[in-house]
């Protein structure tokens, strides 16, 4: 059975489903909130939860999810699935998000990078101070994975970078994601909460239609030929890319949340290492797994400049110490790319 419920102070609705089995000691299950869980690597991430059923070593008995739109919810044995669907930049819903307190937040949600551009005030509402309401009215000192982003490093930057790179953001997408790290930084030292980010290279490669976002776009180049779709790629064949799987990207967060926080380095912020190849790379190897969609070169220049402005190669000796890697070639990518894709078309 699914309940809706109509709720003041934003437009916005939960949906429960009605457990299937009984919850013997609920109180020792915890509760996670997901912002940005409408995206597909919010789905993605709950679909593992699902899977797995535990965190920490603890049974997870509710998964709270966040989102202006949210796909249709699973049906989940045990579990407690809620769906609220609102603006992160209205108070209102921000506290109904934590009036019933979360042990663990995967903060996936931000205004993406051309948006933000064109509307700082509002990517600031959304971006950051969604976090920082969330982090300063979290009781318990949950756990906090933060999403952040190869976009917080720019300018004159060396051929590797890593974690000790310092930030130098190019754009207002990148300069937000740097504050949240301080502001997650900030309260883990304060010891309000246990927070660790993770700075994301390209994620390749989301199902569906395409989207705007600049690491879309880059995705898209395997996405589209490998759907049947011709594409007229936005970057030269030469440009370098850091890549990651949608499932490499899933799999190192789940082994942050689970980490304790004397696992972890002093510095709460570290990269998640990629794989770099160039486009003309991806577009050969799509050929090989069987792309049917046609490639021609069209370099958008604004695209061709933000991706320029990024790391060619995105490493971290700390995320190797906690045995988080890169995928182990762009085959790899295109798998988990491909078996989600039949996911989601079934």
């Amino acid at each position: 059975m699914v309940q809706e419920t109509s709720l003041g102070g934003g437009d916005f609705f939960t949906k429960t489903y009605d457990l299937v089995g009984c919850l013997e000691d609920a109180e020792d299950m915890i509760h996670v909130l997901i912002t940005g869980a409408g995206g597909f690597l919010g789905q993605r991430l709950v679909s593992s939860l699902l899977a797995q059923g535990r965190l920490g070593g603890q049974a997870i008995g509710r998964i709270t999810l966040a989102d202006r739109r949210l796909p249709e919810l699973p049906n989940a044995k045990g579990v407690e699935i809620v769906g609220r669907e609102g603006d992160l930049s209205d108070r209102a819903y921000l506290a109904a998000l934590v009036a019933d307190g979360f042990d663990a937040l995967f903060h996936f949600a931000s205004l993406l990078t051309i948006e933000a551009e064109q509307n700082s005030g509002l990517a600031w509402d959304v971006s950051v101070e969604s976090l920082r309401y969330l982090i300063e009215t979290a009781e318990g000192a949950p756990k906090v994975i933060y999403a952040s982003s190869i976009a917080i490093f720019g300018g004159a930057l060396p051929e590797e970078v890593g974690d000790d790179v310092v930030p130098l953001p190019q754009t207002t997408y990148g300069t937000q994601k740097a504050i949240c790290e301080l502001l997650i930084a900030d309260h883990s030292r304060l010891g309000r909460i246990d927070g660790c980010c993770l700075r994301l290279p390209i994620v390749v490669t989301r199902p569906g239609a395409p989207a705007a976002a600049i690491s879309d776009r880059v995705a898209g180049i395997l996405r589209e030929p490998l759907t049947g779709h011709d594409l007229a790629a936005p970057l030269a064949p030469e440009t370098p890319v850091p890549i990651v799987s949608a499932g490499a990207a899933i799999s190192a967060f789940l082994t942050l949340v689970d980490l304790p926080a004397e696992a972890l380095p002093p510095k709460r912020a570290f990269n998640l290492p990629a794989l770099t190849v160039t486009v003309a790379e991806m577009v050969a190897a799509g050929v090989r797994k069987g792309a049917k969609g046609a490639v021609t070169y069209a370099p958008d220049t604004q695209v061709q400049r933000i991706v320029d402005g990024w790391p060619r190669r995105f490493t971290s000796v700390a995320a190797a110490r906690l045995g988080i890697g890169p995928d182990t070639d762009i085959e790899a990518v295109i798998d988990d790319f491909q078996s989600q894709k039949e996911s989601h078309n079934g």
